[in-house]
């Protein structure tokens, strides 16, 4: 992981776009500056694995991260997908020092580094900037308990079909050919996200490709019915 030279201005800048540090003064946003750095991960590069001891708190200004977790027989699961403005690490600050997951970079990224001693009494000092943390949290919670729930009840179509839908809402740009999810995932990435496999997710994109209803080319997906997924994903009248 390299440490950028990222000027002091360019740091504030990152800070102050972030919901987390919205409210800050001028010279409260100068003091965080001050006790920050900005490091780089080049894609596919690991920030951090899970059991590993944590004493800093990341916010992501450029490119996106997934949080993993590892089975004992080597099955991966992706916890969330972050992207610039989000927070990363903060858990290990929060519940007792040790990663709760394993953070990748998806494409090159940079992020903003804040250590414990000063992420922490932030924290104390702005109320707003906690309320906004927690909220972020109970979000991937609900993520989380929506994973469960999708690999319980849910097949594989439905699943894949739920997964494509939301990331077009998140990723999404209109081209002539449909929807474009613009966010690079391989077939094992895709499998991750929905608790399958490679070789299923292969499966699946080629019988859906044959229907005319997605295609998968150099890592991005495109909808061209965007209507029949959302059917298949339950997502109608949503």
């Amino acid at each position: 992981m390299a440490i950028s030279k990222q000027s002091a201005h360019q740091r504030r800048e990152l800070l102050a776009k972030a919901s987390l540090f919205s409210k800050l003064s001028d010279r409260e946003l100068d003091a965080l500056v001050q006790v920050s750095r900005i490091e780089k991960l080049r894609a596919r590069q690991e920030l951090c694995h899970k059991g590993d001891p944590g004493s800093q708190v990341y916010l992501i200004s450029k490119g996106r991260l997934k949080a993993t977790t590892t089975s004992a027989e080597g099955g991966e699961v992706v916890f969330s997908i972050m992207a610039p403005g989000e927070v990363c690490g903060e858990l290990a600050l929060l519940c007792g020092g040790r990663r709760t997951a394993t953070i990748t970079a998806i494409d090159d990224a940079e992020l903003i580094v804040l250590d414990r001693r000063e992420f922490l009494p932030f924290l104390r000092a702005h109320p707003e900037a906690a309320i906004k943390l927690l909220e972020a949290l109970a979000e991937r919670q609900l993520r989380l308990s929506e994973l469960v729930e999708d690999t319980t009840f849910l097949n594989l179509p439905a699943r894949l079909a739920k997964k494509l839908v939301s990331l077009s809402r998140s990723y999404g740009t209109e081209t002539s050919d449909g929807i474009r999810i613009d966010l690079k995932l391989s077939q094992s990435e895709l499998g991750d996200l929905v608790a399958t496999t490679r070789e299923s997710i292969n499966k699946q994109i080629k019988t859906w490709s044959e229907e005319g209803l997605v295609s998968m080319k150099n890592g991005l997906v495109t909808i061209h019915r965007i209507g029949d997924l959302e059917a298949l994903a339950g997502f109608v009248g949503d």
